[in-house]
């Protein structure tokens, strides 16, 4: 499984009523790696741009974006979204949601038996609390967007391409051509993150299934950590290693040399476009957006949404729009469905 990420939008607080930023992974497996860089090359190719060079959103007519989102949907690989609105992430609200995170870290860290698991979570509290209003928005969206596509990627393809799950390509954009201060952190944050996470909305596994492909990412009896099973308060017989699943194969590439990114790139900047409102045909994109997404087995819709606040905002007509005509197009995550 090649799982390529990539953002659209700045993650900037914004005076203006929806600034959306997304951060977007697209899914696919190995065996479709060629078929889906041909359809990136394709697109390349009617702009007169070589394989090495890049190609944007803003460079790429509505009709040949439309049929590039057409060509890509044939292939079986998935998008994932997470959106958030920059108008209700106010400086003085993601300050506040960072605290409230960060001492709900440090309330564990008495719960640890070990000097080792107490550090690692004291760490984990100062990597996070050193993180600037940007990047704290930045980093819980990619986490949510981790979290969201293994949940919902892995029960998609176990029941059509099991073989898909027997390893994890992780290829994020790189900014600059040194890790920034956001990717030093991103490593060592995002697997103890998306552990916690997957304690409070554990994984779900469909009996009958072949899971044999994953069995070097689970544990077995007797092998889950101590501080998994402190966290859970209880002996467990079998869990998933996620901080294997994430750090066995996780890179940094520049966007220039890698085709996954640049295809991720196009679709998050497509879903930023769309909700903002600024495809002619916006019915016809989020249509086209759409049946690359799978749908939610909760019920929910296909692009998650992240704010800030502490009470519900419900989004406007236009938007509920355009995300309900995504849920309609995307694939059924049950094969049953």
């Amino acid at each position: 499984m090649i799982i390529a990420i990539d953002e659209s939008g700045s993650f900037v607080s914004s005076p203006d009523k929806n600034s959306w930023c997304v951060v977007s992974a697209y899914v696919f497996s190995e065996r479709s790696q060629s078929k889906s860089y041909n359809v990136l090359k394709k697109l390349k190719h009617k702009y007169g741009l070589s394989e090495r060079q890049e190609i944007k959103l803003k460079n790429v007519s509505e009709r040949d974006y439309f049929s590039f989102l057409t060509e890509l949907s044939k292939l079986g690989g998935l998008l994932f979204s997470v959106a958030t609105d920059s108008y209700l992430n106010d400086k003085s609200t993601v300050i506040n949601h960072k605290k409230i995170q960060v001492d709900k870290i440090r309330i564990n860290i008495p719960k640890m038996k070990y000097d080792t698991g107490k550090k690692a979570i004291s760490d984990l509290a100062d990597e996070i609390n050193s993180l600037s209003p940007q990047l704290y928005v930045q980093l819980q969206s990619q986490v949510i967007l981790m979290s969201d596509l293994l949940n919902r990627g892995i029960l998609y393809y176990v029941q059509r391409d099991p073989k898909t799950l027997r390893k994890y390509k992780w290829r994020i954009d790189q900014k600059n051509i040194t890790k920034t201060t956001y990717e030093h952190a991103f490593e060592k944050v995002a697997s103890p993150l998306l552990q916690t996470k997957s304690f409070h909305e554990p994984m779900i596994f469909l009996e009958g299934e072949d899971y044999s492909h994953m069995e070097p990412y689970l544990y077995s009896d007797g092998e889950v950590p101590d501080y998994i099973e402190e966290a859970y308060g209880k002996k467990l017989n079998s869990g998933v290693n996620i901080g294997k699943i994430v750090r066995e194969d996780m890179a940094f590439p520049d966007s220039k040399t890698n085709l996954a990114i640049q295809i991720a790139d196009l679709l998050a900047a497509g879903v930023r476009r769309c909700l903002r409102s600024e495809f002619s045909n916006n019915q016809l994109a989020s249509h086209l957006l759409g049946r690359l997404m799978v749908g939610n087995a909760k019920e929910k819709y296909p692009v998650q949404f992240v704010g800030f606040q502490n009470h519900e905002k419900v989004v406007d007509k236009k938007i509920a729009k355009i995300i309900h005509e995504m849920k309609k197009a995307s694939k059924g995550i049950l094969l049953s469905a």
